[in-house]
């Protein structure tokens, strides 16, 4: 419509060609803002999704598990890529009795032996913690921040992995 009445308005002489060329150049303004701000709105977003994937952290290996007391949960990775936790540091962040030496199962849990250390895999340490959770609030704090902070991210990992190739990471 702008264009239609900045033609009008360069191929006529009378009065209303300057008032057709003011609105037409106005038309055409307002067009352009309205077009832009489509293009932020729809892009924002996106350009922040792409920030916050490329800008996320290095995993540094441990939560800092704070309920009453810190303790430092370390945890690390399988061939798989799955996360495995450290049996001793998250019985003594829940305040339960860390798996005896030779134990084979915790809490009703099996453990895994690797090296020097006992650990919980990434299910295990789930349904250890979940029936503490309901009576233990360290217990329900410490799945909470397992779940939200190392789970979440080891499941966006993979669903990249599937949807975008083995090759990304």
């Amino acid at each position: 419509m702008g264009a239609l009445l900045l033609l009008i308005g360069a191929f006529t002489s009378s009065g209303w060609s300057v008032f057709a060329r003011m609105l037409g150049a106005g038309l055409l303004a307002f067009g352009a803002i309205m077009l832009a701000s489509v293009a932020i709105i729809d892009g924002v977003p996106w350009v922040v999704r792409l920030i916050s994937r490329l800008s996320e952290p290095v995993w540094d290996g441990e939560l800092l598990h704070t309920d009453g007391s810190e303790y430092k949960i370390p945890y690390d990775f399988d061939e798989q890529g799955s996360p495995r936790f450290i049996a001793r540091t998250v019985c003594a962040a829940i305040g339960m009795p860390p798996p005896a030496k030779n134990a084979l199962r915790w809490g009703g849990v099996p453990l895994l032996r690797e090296g020097k250390h006992v650990y919980f895999t990434e299910a295990d340490v789930q349904a250890y913690l979940a029936p503490l959770a309901t009576r233990n609030r360290a217990a329900n704090r410490l799945l909470q921040l397992i779940r939200n902070d190392v789970l979440r991210k080891v499941e966006k990992r993979r669903e990249d992995e599937r949807r975008y190739g083995q090759g990304q990471s």
